[in-house]
């Protein structure tokens, strides 16, 4: 039950609200001026007697600014704090959109008094995933602070993932300030070089057990007649091939598939009297070609961590309830350009398809995505289409641009995707139409052309 009453708003009470910072703006405070509390705010009567505003405190703040007499005020029924907080969100975000911090905030406040995410989230209307990832961050100093000087949630929980890991958290704050738009990208290249370095630790503690020293990967690793080698590459005076024991020590590496890639290896083959056949090359790497090495390897990182965020993308530009803008000239454009890019997405890739689309990467999984009648034709026809494209990416797409890649990515910049920087190799390079469109060529011809690596580049695209 409630009353409309007349209350001179300097006569109010008001507690700690969820907004961190009240923004009176000078438009909001005109029209105050001028017309009055229109909508009226929402108090209770205290048992002293006294009335306390629940919903409303920007309403009330501003009559007071504006030095009015009176202003309408329903007076309820008092509320639970739980419920006071839960509503001033929802009102809160229908007047004057809250900051994520402001929101945080909110959901902490709730947590404390008892409330559970799953009930934060079913009073304020939130997605649970948005309020565990608020109180997380609440939970965390560094993002919490983070969180209060402007990230976004997102951004701040990527802040609290990395908690503990200072030279990380310097390099997103560092982004965060100054090239936000590269930061997902950044996050992703972290997660992806503490998951190596923790497979690399594993496989070092294993071979420290076995009693083997590790060697460092630039240590004469291409000198192919240089004292250390590889055990498979070695023989026996008499011609036998070694085995496991005739290693002295082990250098850990980062196969090309992203596995970790333990070699045995014999520092000094030539004083243990083995033979190396086949051994050509005279001298170490020069250091241009150390130099030419240490950039593919930092580009492949690159390119593994840009294809995850690229593939979150899509994800996520698929969900909406309409097609992304242009598309079907997208489409259009792909089909008749770059036709062995689509086909591979109708025969070879409708299980990623599938995937891109919120469902299982299997077959026949798209189609039973295609056959709901209240199916989202044009999304479900885009998604086949950026699948074919997307496989047809490779660590090698960057080394050698493509005028089909360039398609690809110059599309997805027009839908929101921001480029990292290996990625832009490929939309900066001047390309010649696709290769695939070369009169008198098979598609087999180009995709050997387009592939092709030599022995040393090889060696170098598995160290990585």
């Amino acid at each position: 039950m409630s009353v409309l009453e007349m209350i001179d708003p300097t006569t109010l009470t008001i507690d700690a609200n969820v907004r961190a910072d009240v923004q009176l703006d000078k438009a909001f405070l005109a029209s105050i001026k001028e017309h009055g509390v229109i909508q009226p705010v929402v108090a209770h009567r205290t048992d002293s007697g006294g009335v306390h505003v629940l919903y409303g405190q920007r309403r009330t703040l501003a009559a007071v600014e504006a030095k009015l007499d009176l202003m309408p005020v329903y007076v309820v029924e008092s509320l639970t704090e739980a419920d006071r907080l839960a509503k001033q969100v929802v009102e809160n975000d229908q007047r004057q959109g809250l900051t994520d911090n402001d929101r945080a905030e909110a959901f902490h406040q709730l947590s404390l008094l008892g409330v559970s995410a799953t009930q934060i989230a079913k009073k304020t209307g939130a997605k649970k995933a948005t309020v565990d990832a608020a109180l997380k961050v609440r939970a965390d100093d560094t993002a919490s602070a983070a969180l209060a000087q402007g990230m976004t949630l997102d951004m701040a929980a990527v802040i609290e993932e990395f908690s503990g890991d200072a030279e990380a958290i310097t390099k997103l704050e560092t982004i965060a300030a100054h090239n936000p738009q590269s930061f997902d990208h950044t996050a992703q290249r972290l997660r992806d070089d503490r998951t190596r370095a923790a497979l690399m630790a594993e496989a070092a503690a294993t071979v420290t057990a076995q009693g083997l020293k590790i060697v460092d990967e630039d240590l004469n690793y291409y000198d192919y007649k240089g004292p250390m080698a590889n055990i498979r590459d070695l023989q026996t005076a008499e011609g036998v091939p070694l085995t496991d024991d005739d290693a002295d020590a082990a250098h850990i590496g980062i196969s090309y598939n992203g596995e970790v890639r333990i070699t045995l290896v014999n520092t000094d083959w030539k004083a243990a009297g083995f033979t190396k056949p086949g051994a050509t090359r005279t001298g170490p790497m020069t250091e241009d070609e150390k130099a030419e090495r240490r950039r593919v390897i930092e580009n492949n990182k690159a390119w593994d961590a840009a294809e995850t965020v690229r593939v979150d993308f899509l994800k996520t530009l698929l969900k909406s309830k309409t097609a992304p803008k242009n598309s079907l000239r997208f489409i259009a454009q792909s089909m008749g350009n770059h036709s062995y890019t689509v086909a591979d997405g109708l025969s070879k890739h409708t299980g990623f398809a599938a995937e891109l689309l919120g469902g299982k990467d299997g077959y026949g999984e798209l189609a039973k995505i295609t056959a709901k009648p209240t199916g989202h034709h044009e999304t479900n026809t885009l998604a086949v289409i950026l699948a074919g494209f997307e496989k047809s990416l490779t660590r090698q797409s960057w080394r050698n641009p493509s005028g089909t890649a360039k398609h690809y990515l110059t599309q997805l910049i027009t839908w929101g995707y921001t480029l990292s920087d290996v990625e832009t190799t490929i939309t900066d390079h001047s390309t010649a139409p696709s290769p695939a469109q070369e009169p008198g060529e098979t598609f087999a011809q180009v995709q050997a052309e387009e592939e092709e690596l030599t022995a040393e580049e090889t060696d170098y695209a598995d160290e990585s």
